[in-house]
């Protein structure tokens, strides 16, 4: 079967658009039931005049409720590069969400956070899916308490890491089938990357829904549109950042030039000071010579 690859943000987008599928893919991480769901891509464009280009991003958040009444804001951080990421773009978007108040039945209230991390590249622990959670502990007894209190909630959070490339090959759990999506050894043509040939299912429902929903993707000329305009904006990107690489590496080779010239000087004023300084030993010498001369004929 010819699925969508759902690392792309716009197919990633597509998918969790049908509220069954994206209640069903985030229950399956966190291992909670969701009774609501909200889901709300948020697109930012940004314009860098620096390198002529525009940035778009779509950052994924989700407002769900769980059954005991709860709500929690489940954001969803997609990254595909192979390589690591800016630690400080994460803690800004963090930031930026701990900081606005999100609405719930038309009352704006703060809620709690759980960031889910889908990630193109490895960590130092390779693990497909980890899991990092917080304690409620009594320093003074080391007791462990499974009470929650919303005001330390507000103020902290879990979060899950999938990390893409340490998917297994074998998949035995039915986190692991949903997650055999992501797996990149489906993608049969390294010039249409967006495609896979998927032959993953079993009789996992949600993995079934799932599938369906980025079969479909996959034959959405809409979707398409927007995975090309999402490689193009990638491949104009890392252009504009190999030419500042470009740059800098020209600006690093005339300072090493600069420094050389400066080594160069500093080691010809040792020189001149050093000959400088055997001119003046040898004038000395010369002094005493004459001097022990003058004492002779006067004698």
């Amino acid at each position: 079967m010819i699925i969508a690859n759902p690392i792309y943000d716009s197919v990633f987008k597509f998918l969790l658009e049908d509220i069954d599928v994206a209640k069903r893919f985030i229950s399956n991480i966190i291992g909670e039931e969701i009774i609501e769901l909200t889901f709300k891509p948020q697109e930012q464009t940004t314009l860098s005049t620096k390198y002529l280009l525009t940035v778009f991003r779509l950052d994924f958040k989700a407002i769900i409720k769980t059954p005991s009444g709860g709500h929690k804001k489940v954001l969803i951080e997609l990254q595909k590069s192979n390589n690591g990421f800016d630690i400080m773009r994460f803690k800004h978007y963090i930031g930026n969400n701990y900081s606005k108040a999100d609405e719930v039945n038309g009352i704006k209230t703060p809620l709690p956070m759980l960031p889910i991390y889908i990630l193109g590249f490895k960590l130092s622990i390779e693990k497909a899916v980890l899991k990092i959670g917080r304690q409620y502990q009594d320093v003074s007894t080391g007791e462990i308490y499974n009470a929650k209190d919303e005001f330390i909630e507000q103020l902290s959070h879990d979060c899950f890491v999938v990390q893409v490339p340490c998917l297994p090959e074998v998949t035995q759990t039915k986190l692991e089938k949903i997650l055999s999506v992501f797996n990149q050894k489906w993608v049969f043509d390294t010039n249409n990357k967006w495609l896979m040939r998927y032959d993953n299912t079993d009789d996992n429902e949600d993995q079934r829904l799932i599938v369906r929903r980025l079969a479909i993707a996959a034959e959405s000329e809409d979707v398409q549109q927007s995975v090309v305009a999402e490689e193009n904006f990638e491949t104009t990107l890392d252009e504009a950042f190999r030419e500042k690489e470009r740059i800098i590496e020209q600006k690093e080779l005339v300072i090493e030039q600069k420094e050389l010239v400066i080594e160069q000087k500093e080691q010809l004023l040792q020189q001149k000071e050093q000959d400088l300084e055997t001119e003046k030993q040898k004038n000395e010498d010369l002094l005493h010579r004459i001097a022990e001369l003058e004492k002779l004929t006067k004698k």
